[in-house]
């Protein structure tokens, strides 16, 4: 067997002592180990919350989020007055007639608010995210457990989600239009239900059926039953054709886009039909005429205002109202396809994209109208020589920049958990913000300027009166 030198030895145990001392020091020198703080436990509130059943339909992530329970609150409030009512009638002095008229409508307001369906509304939560750069969705949810949606709120609005149906008729130059249903025959029955245990209440009602007969001629409760769920109205402005109003006092008129007017109404018989036919036909300036299965009532009215010729006209199931008969053939042409109206412009179209395609409730804004109501308030101060300092010119005009809003497109949907509404546009959180904080003052500005340029003007006149022109004895 062959022995290995002992200098063979010594040199492995000298790499050996050389690795262990770099080991060490690469230990030594290496960066401790992070220590990560515990994690947050997820707290989970004692009392119950509609946070979750909200929060699943709204979108988080964007510029706006939030969230309020009511359900506690709604209850406070009707605890703290149902013991703030004997308190108020200790202290009334007034005969026991008096306090037992004042208990009983008391009583009636009580039990027709728990009717009305608004302590089941346990939560409101909204958000706002930007789809794109400069446009927003935005989605507000009021909501109710799904076993507490029997109340007046809740029905009112019919089984037929057919708002939208409304945007077929849109023209091109359409810049608001609002439709939505609404029944009004339960809340009468529900405040005819009341007043059998309240005479004052019973005596009220018949009193304003029996003029409301007198005065119409129409039997209030058969009317309301007629009438709805839907209702729509439209507001054009026609930016081709500028057109003078009457404006303020002293004969001022304001410069317009030529504005339309127009009001659908959806019926369920003649009952307000047949009364309109003969009232209009009554009258000499009324021309009558039919189109197909539209009826026709136009009315010629001696106005300043050329564009208003009022026109009353129904078919079966509807009844339309209209500024002019212009306005209203041309919306019925918009709805047969013989003319391109708002539904085939781009920015619509981009608008109700991605919206639901029904709902209770639709409406629509365009730039135009937000613009035309700024350039009105802005030209009846003019006139009112409210703007003649540059400075207040200048404040007034920044107020108004910060009012001018964009196009929005909306759809409320009622669900069996409450109301859902989508809407798409311009106006992000922070234009939201900007315009709640610009209201206050600019209704201060409209109107204390006036009356500080008056008194400006006033000041001026007693410190430099004008020469007289009476000759002197």
């Amino acid at each position: 067997m062959k022995h290995s030198s002992p200098l063979g030895w010594f040199t492995a145990a000298l790499m050996l002592s050389s690795l262990a001392a770099c080991q060490k020091n690469t230990y030594e020198n290496a960066a401790p180990a992070p220590v990560l703080p515990p994690a947050t436990p997820k707290i989970v509130s004692a009392e119950p919350s509609s946070f979750d059943a909200i929060a699943k339909h709204l979108n988080p992530g964007g510029g706006m989020y939030f969230y309020l329970s009511t359900e506690s609150f709604l209850k406070a409030a009707s605890d703290r007055l149902s013991e703030m009512v004997p308190m108020f009638m200790s202290m009334c002095k007034m005969d026991d007639a008096a306090k037992s008229k004042t208990e009983a409508a008391w009583k009636s307001l009580s039990q027709f608010t728990a009717q009305s369906g608004v302590k089941d509304i346990t939560g409101f939560g909204a958000s706002s995210i930007a789809l794109e750069p400069g446009y927003y969705q935005t989605k507000w949810m009021v909501h109710h457990n799904e076993a507490n949606g029997n109340g007046l709120l809740w029905k009112i609005h019919g089984s037929t989600p057919n708002a939208l149906d409304f945007a077929s008729y849109l023209p091109a130059k359409t810049a608001l239009a609002s439709s939505g249903n609404l029944k009004l025959e339960p809340i009468w029955n529900a405040l005819n239900q009341e007043a059998t245990t309240n005479a004052d209440l019973k005596q009220g009602i018949d009193l304003a059926t029996q003029q409301f007969q007198e005065k119409t001629g129409l039997n209030l409760p058969a009317l309301l039953a007629s009438l709805g769920p839907n209702y729509s109205m439209v507001i054009t402005l026609d930016e081709t054709r500028m057109t003078t109003i009457p404006g303020g006092s002293n004969g001022q008129t304001l410069t317009i886009p030529e504005p339309g007017l127009a009001i659908f109404i959806q019926v369920q018989n003649d009952v307000l039909i047949n009364r309109l036919d003969q009232q209009l036909s009554a009258l000499p300036m009324v021309t009558k005429s039919v189109e197909g299965d539209l009826q026709m009532r136009s009315v010629s009215m001696p106005l300043p205002m050329p564009f208003l010729r009022p026109v009353v006209a129904w078919k079966k199931g509807l009844l339309i109202l209209t500024s002019s008969d212009l306005l209203l053939h041309e919306m019925l042409d918009v709805k047969a396809g013989k003319k391109p109206g708002l539904a085939a412009e781009a920015g619509f179209k981009k608008l109700i994209t991605g919206l639901p395609t029904t709902g209770c409730k639709f409406g629509y804004v365009a730039p135009s109208f937000q613009k035309t109501i700024n350039d009105m308030q802005f030209q009846t101060m003019q006139k009112g020589n409210a703007t003649t300092d540059p400075a207040m010119q200048k404040f007034m005009q920044y107020v108004q920049s910060l009012t001018q809003t964009g196009a929005a497109c909306g759809v409320v949907e009622e669900t069996s958990e409450g109301w859902i509404g989508t809407s798409h546009g311009n106006t992000g959180p922070d234009k939201i913000v900007a315009l709640c904080a610009v209201a206050p003052v600019a209704i201060i500005a409209g109107a204390a300027v006036p009356a500080v340029i008056a008194a400006r003007e006033k000041a001026a006149r007693v410190a430099h009166p004008a020469p007289s022109t009476t000759p002197n004895p």
